[in-house]
């Protein structure tokens, strides 16, 4: 209600009474309103997953390809973890090869169908990191083919640039998704001692550079600066002192939450709650590997890494993070080995194997993860199975 001034005229007309009782009301011209009322923003939520190295050794290669049609074609790979991708808001992965052409190799110098990154995306996956030891396996063409693909599939990227310009202008990785801010980095150790071509720039773990990556992070006013990087020793199954010191530098100057792979075996996870001295802070030492040719202990599978976040009053904070364990079966069929990623824990006891040996080592990746993640982790834990 607008309350406008009243004439002497007009106050004549009323008693002493009701004129006093105007006189002290606030005094509303025409043109000034009742202050609105405030409206408080609603909760926003958004959910990422991480997967860990999405690796192609010719074996896999060759399970691809489909002769009938003449063409190569992975959704199969993903089919058993596709709705749980598809799921998140965010999915990142490790593609820890290079999209470089004919003819195709795996180890040690890796070049993968293009037909893998549809495969990636049919599966729901959105960000592929690039920065990994392998990035440099075919040169320059390598980096900058692998780039080419990736853009004109769709599928967003970060890690490694075709020159200076492109470095500046897509670093860090700026993504507005459900009210949300997030800035992501993504670093590798190095490159297997191949130098980094003329004129590509590869964002490797040093100090300065991180340095001026996480002020260019914090200078675009993220919500949260994630980091998603290739670090310690392979096949150890606990970080290392480098992994250490990496992390405290990174959560030192900014960053948030730490995702790391390259070992090809599972380690700890940690999430330290905010406190009187620090932030709250996340660390996965490693994921392991999300589909590979590997099969010794160990590195025949990984985790998916789920990070939910809550927005309220402009603050952000995690409200869970949880894993799953995944495992890679390859049955023989008509002769080719075959490659899908499982759930692990949905299949544990299920009939999809039919062969117990396929069973007891499915079994044992589950033992061996259980084991290592419930005694070293530190309050994250096994999703459960839905």
């Amino acid at each position: 209600m607008v309350f406008r001034r009243f004439s002497r005229k007009a106050l004549s007309c009323f008693t002493f009474v009701v004129a006093a009782f105007l006189l002290v009301l606030p005094a509303f011209t025409s043109h000034q309103q009742p202050p609105a009322q405030t409206i408080m923003p609603p909760e926003q939520e958004i959910s990422i997953l991480f997967m860990g190295d999405i690796m192609q050794h010719m074996p896999q290669v060759e399970a691809a390809w489909n002769s009938e049609k003449q063409c190569y074609n992975y959704d199969t790979c993903f089919s058993y973890v596709r709705e749980m991708i598809q799921g998140a808001d965010i999915a990142v992965a490790n593609l820890e090869t290079t999209l470089a052409g004919k003819p195709y190799s795996g180890y040690p110098a890796f070049s993968s169908p293009d037909e893998l990154v549809t495969g990636m995306i049919n599966a729901g996956i959105d960000i592929a990191g690039t920065a990994n030891n392998h990035c440099c396996d075919r040169g320059k063409r390598g980096i900058e083919r692998t780039n080419y693909f990736l853009d004109s599939l769709g599928l967003m990227h970060m890690g490694t640039y075709s020159g200076e310009q492109e470095y500046h202008e897509r670093n860090p990785l700026i993504i507005k998704k459900n009210g949300f801010r997030l800035a992501f980095l993504n670093y590798t150790y190095g490159t297997n001692g191949i130098p980094v071509p003329e004129g590509e720039v590869v964002s490797l773990i040093e100090n300065d550079i991180m340095l001026k990556d996480l002020q260019a992070a914090r200078d675009s006013q993220p919500d949260k600066i994630l980091v998603f990087i290739h670090w310690g020793e392979e096949y150890e199954r606990l970080p290392n002192p480098f992994q250490k010191e990496t992390a405290r530098f990174l959560f030192d100057n900014g960053a948030d939450y730490i995702i790391g792979s390259h070992p090809h075996v599972i380690q700890p996870m940690e999430w330290h709650k905010a406190d009187s001295i620090q932030k709250e802070r996340i660390v996965v030492w490693s994921l392991g590997n999300y589909v590979s040719n590997q099969r010794n202990r160990y590195t025949d599978g990984g985790a998916m890494f789920c990070l939910k976040l809550k927005k309220k009053f402009g603050q952000t904070s995690v409200t869970d993070a949880s894993y799953h364990l995944t495992w890679v079966y390859n049955p023989l069929v008509a002769g080719r080995r075959q490659y899908y990623i499982l759930p692990a824990a949905r299949y544990e006891n299920d009939s999809l194997l039919p062969d117990k040996s396929s069973s007891a080592v499915l079994k044992a990746f589950l033992d061996d993860s259980r084991q290592l993640l419930g005694e070293h982790n530190i309050g994250i834990t096994e999703a459960a199975w839905k």
